[in-house]
Formats: C-alpha cells, structure tokens, sequence
C-alpha cells in the first residue's frame, strides 16, 4: 500500500477503495460463496463472475454491487460503509476483511 509523508513527516497509508473483484482474486472470498445480510441473515447474495471478469453479487435473480444489495436490504442508504453490512459463513463481515487484508499488505 502506498505512503505518502505529510509536511509534519508524519507517515499516513491511503486507504484502497473497496473492490470484490480484488478480495476474490486473492482468495479471500470465492465465485459462489454465500454472503448474508448482518441484521437478517435469510437475506443473502451470491459472488458472481460477471462476463467482463469482475464480482458482483446475486439475489433473486437479480446482479448488483455489494452498495446496492447492503441498500436494498436496509431499504435505505447504508449508514456506513456497504461492507459492514455483509458477511460470511463464519460470521466475518466483507469491512473486516477488506481491512485486514490491508493490514497484511501494509506489514509486508
């Protein structure tokens, strides 16, 4: 991950935006794997390929981002982020991994 020195010489990282398709690519989560919505667990998508080669998720027929399913769940705006809103199997929520994964990178 990229670090940029503040005028102070303070080390500040630059946070990654969130991409499935990368947190897929490297392993952390799979094409197919089951996500669940945190607050209703019955509610839940699918990772999806997608022709062009990036994730999305599926529910009901119908292919979104990961924003959009969290929205449609909540019936409103996520008040934070998408990712804090879905989860896995194991209970890990998307944000989590997401966060970790930048964690790792950042020790390396």
């Amino acid at each position: 991950m990229p670090i940029e020195l503040h005028q102070e010489g303070t080390r500040v990282s630059k946070k990654k935006k969130f991409d499935l398709t990368y947190l897929v690519h490297q392993k952390y989560l799979n094409d197919g794997q089951v996500l669940y919505f945190v607050s209703d667990p019955s509610k839940t998508c699918t990772i999806s390929k997608q022709p062009n080669g990036e994730f999305k998720v599926k529910s009901t027929g119908e292919t979104t981002t990961i924003h959009a399913f969290a929205q449609k769940c909540l019936g409103t705006e996520p008040p934070e982020h998408a990712s804090k809103w879905l989860r896995t199997e194991a209970g890990k929520t998307l944000y989590e991994i997401w966060h970790a994964e930048e964690d790792f990178t950042e020790a390396a």
